[in-house]
């Protein structure tokens, strides 16, 4: 048994294809497959049902395949240790987050991280709760930050979740807004008003009260915070991701407390459970979650 036998299991497993592992691991997709065979063999247990959509691994499969987690975490462990004695820390780092964060409390956060850790090579991409969900899982990125509603629960069990702040949905208009002067706006209303929204959540609140005028679907762009503070439909965005935002700051948009309905999100970072969580890792997290201390 040598240790690539393991991470190749492991990563079959994550991908559900032999041939996506091989692609990821950068080795040949029959260099992976014999040594699962001769693993097999070894072990005298079928690991995986190999079929034309791929490859799921069997009840004695899953067994191993969470023993190998636990050795190769062990491992990592060790040549982690070894290497960080009275060294710099370095490697890379991969962030996946939710717009909120990226305008808010995650650019402090990496500023401070990168003073003290220069040699990390840090990724960092900006997605939506499913596209980080999945990034997680896949074990392309280490850290994923989500926001949940609070009455969502994430069942995954291949994920740990740790809640990082509670923050409020706001819904933005624009300065010459027959709401601009008001401080709050009841979700009976925003009902019957034309919205910018790409968040199945709120279309689902929404819903409640009629069918939701959703004029168009953008993210947290610049086109979408022009076509508010133009008035021409009204938006939505955590108190936190506003804070620091150029419209809100200028006067532009003007923003909203919604009432009538619990619109209060968690902000949570996610990562694989089964996977070694690196000191650069732990460290980051440490650093954010000063900043939002601040906050």
């Amino acid at each position: 048994m040598r240790i690539e036998q393991l991470l190749y299991m492991i990563e079959i497993n994550q991908t559900g294809s032999i041939s996506l592992a091989a692609e990821k691991l950068h080795v040949s997709q029959p260099n992976i497959s014999q040594a699962i065979v001769s693993l097999e063999e070894e072990l005298g247990v079928k690991l995986f049902n190999r079929s034309r959509f791929g490859a799921a691994p069997t009840v004695e499969g899953k067994l191993i395949i969470s023993k190998a987690e636990e050795i190769i975490n062990k491992v990592e462990e060790l040549r982690e240790s070894v290497s960080h004695h009275d060294k710099e820390l370095s490697g890379l780092l991969s962030i996946a987050s939710i717009p909120s964060l990226c305008l808010s409390v995650l650019p402090g956060a990496l500023a401070v991280f990168k003073e003290k850790h220069p040699e990390v090579e840090l990724e960092m991409l900006e997605l939506d709760y499913q596209q980080i969900k999945q990034e997680v899982l896949s074990g392309n990125v280490d850290i994923g930050l989500i926001a949940l509603s609070k009455q969502h629960e994430e069942n995954n069990k291949q994920l740990t979740v740790e809640k990082l702040m509670d923050n409020r949905v706001m819904a933005c208009v624009g300065k010459n807004s027959p709401f601009a002067h008001r401080t709050s706006i009841s979700i009976e209303e925003l009902a019957n008003q034309p919205i910018l929204l790409n968040s199945e959540y709120l279309i689902e609140k929404l819903k409640k009260y009629g069918e939701p005028n959703i004029l168009f679907k953008l993210g947290n762009s610049e086109a979408a915070k022009r076509v508010i503070a133009e008035g021409i439909a009204i938006g939505f965005y955590t108190e936190l991701g506003l804070k620091y935002d150029p419209y809100i700051l200028t006067g532009n948009t003007i923003a909203l407390e919604i009432t009538g309905e619990d619109m209060d999100v968690t902000f949570c970072s996610i990562r694989l459970r089964n996977r070694h969580q690196s000191i650069a890792s732990r460290e980051f997290a440490k650093e954010l979650k000063a900043i939002i201390a601040l906050n």
